[in-house]
């Protein structure tokens, strides 16, 4: 029987060591853990409480026994009110623990606290405390007084209602934070059940079966800590806001190895699942984007860029943001990375339909005036530089106002769209054609000497020729005037234009449905 009640003392003192250990885990992983004050509180109650009881059962006499009651209940009552406090910080629910309901949370606590240090005044804590000899050991009898049931119900209520709050939220949290989730749950369930059976005279000895136990819940605390990193920011509401992101993030870690990802990154890639996790990205990504070729630039570098991709899914042709933000640890070495994949096919496909609509002429679909100037420019730059050919062909059809007047602005309307798509079949993608004004268009040919410019607009000449346009029940006739240039050191777009604009205003004079070089001009 002695050595029994000597086993007992031995693993309360074991339970008082691996909760102090625990305080000191937490103070050191304090800045990662936003409960981290909390947690160190608890630690610090039950401590006192633990190691209060083990020298309430070594006491041998009243006074000793008495004090260390005492003593433990300068840390019992806060322990439950203090895991409410956790399990909201831990669900990040911290905007619910403002002063006010900190203060309600603890009144309780403070009563009990008095009430025990002035029990031997009033005695309505403990109506008496009865001291019995079983072997060599001292242990005291205690009859429970109003203020006790307060205190009970109170400590019942505070660790039931912690375990329904993780219960009812702990559904949300992913399986890497179960663990966790699992050590803090017990934490409150067992010694609230111990307790209860303690109440009930089914403790050995009625000695209190609280402290022993929680040498389980602490152990629990250290494997949580030490396999699944348990101190760390709010998991379940961070879970929460990473999985309910419109964009996709993947975690890596300083090898591009997966760490994590949400739902979305696990859409946008074709179906990442648990067993991604710890495979390279590169892998990952070459299974599942197979089309789309990994920018590795972004994964060798330790500073956030961003960049736009282009890939093929199952939706199609989608546009996607992948931005690379780098994580650092305090020492300044990098931890890891986050890849955050942001879909912009609505935004980029505005953007491209913005752009079609600045530099696309409405009735023909072909280059404006201000693409041909700002394209043509940039040429003219380029082209003087490394001293390439660009040529040059404007051309107008024949005879437009007649066309017009005689069958009408619909008609003119349609030979101008027959003429630029008989044009733009004998072009190559390079070549920019675009509508001038009016009926006159320009054609800008990079690399293409002048003689070969002029094949070019022999050919389209000689196609609007070959068969009139049918509008209605009539069949118009249509042809066009050329002018070719090439650029030798011409200073700027508009110069160039001007000597084709020359050779055009003489194949008009000379009978019109004819191809002109301003070099025969000159």
């Amino acid at each position: 029987m002695n050595l029994y009640i000597f086993d007992y003392v031995v693993i309360i003192c074991i339970s008082g060591v691996i909760t102090f250990l625990l305080g000191i885990l937490a103070y050191v992983k304090r800045s990662t853990f936003s409960g981290s004050t909390t947690f160190i509180l608890i630690c610090i109650t039950s401590c006192i409480y633990i190691f209060g009881h083990a020298l309430e059962l070594t006491g041998s006499t009243f006074t000793e026994i008495d004090g260390m009651i005492k003593l433990q209940y300068l840390g019992l009552p806060f322990i439950p009110p203090l895991n409410v406090v956790l399990a909201m910080q831990f669900l990040g629910f911290d905007r619910y623990l403002t002063k006010r309901n900190l203060v309600l949370l603890f009144v309780v606590p403070l009563i009990s606290v008095t009430a025990v240090l002035t029990n031997n005044s009033h005695h309505l804590f403990y109506k008496a405390i009865i001291l019995k000899n079983v072997g060599s050991w001292v242990l005291a009898d205690l009859e429970i007084g109003p203020f006790y049931v307060i205190h009970g119900s109170y400590t019942f209520g505070s660790l039931f209602a912690c375990i329904c709050i993780l219960f009812a939220y702990g559904k949300k949290v992913k399986s890497s934070y179960r663990l966790q989730l699992g050590a803090m749950i017990v934490a409150s369930l067992l010694p609230m059940i111990a307790s209860f059976l303690y109440l009930m005279g089914q403790a050995p000895y009625n000695m209190d079966p609280v402290p022993a136990v929680m040498c389980i819940t602490s152990t629990l605390y250290v494997i949580a800590i030490l396999s699944s990193d348990m101190l760390v920011i709010a998991p379940i509401a961070k879970e929460y806001v990473f999985e309910h992101m419109r964009d996709g993030v993947l975690v890596l870690d300083p090898s591009n190895h997966i760490v994590d990802y949400n739902e979305v990154a696990s859409c946008m890639l074709g179906g990442l699942n648990r067993f991604s996790i710890g495979q390279h990205i590169e892998h990952v990504w070459q299974t599942q984007m197979a089309e789309t070729d990994l920018p590795n630039w972004q994964l060798n570098k330790d500073e956030e860029i961003k960049r736009e991709l282009e890939w093929i899914t199952a939706n199609g042709r989608e546009f996607v943001l992948f931005h690379v933000y780098p994580l650092y640890k305090k020492n300044g070495v990098l931890a890891g990375r986050t890849i955050l994949l942001s879909n912009i096919t609505s935004e980029r496909l505005l953007r491209e339909d913005l752009e079609t609509r600045a530099y696309k002429d409405g009735l023909t679909n072909s280059f404006n005036r201000s693409y041909l100037v700002e394209k043509g420019e940039a040429y003219i730059r380029s082209y003087r530089e490394d001293q390439r050919a660009l040529s040059l062909i404007i051309f107008d059809i024949d005879y437009f106002k007649s066309i017009n007047d005689t069958y009408g602005h619909e008609a003119g309307d349609e030979t101008i769209k027959y003429v630029v798509n008989k044009a733009q079949s004998l072009l190559d993608e390079h070549v920019i054609l675009a509508r001038y004004g009016g009926e006159e268009f320009v054609i800008l040919l990079p690399d293409v000497m002048l003689h070969e410019a002029v094949h070019v607009a022999e050919d389209i000449r000689k196609k609007l020729e070959q068969r009139p346009i049918q509008y209605e029940t009539n069949s118009i006739a249509v042809t066009a005037s050329f002018g070719v240039a090439q650029f030798y050191d011409h200073e700027n777009l508009n110069e160039l234009i001007k000597e084709a604009d020359k050779a055009l205003y003489y194949a008009k004079n000379n009978g019109r449905n004819r191809v002109e070089t301003f070099g025969d001009l000159s």
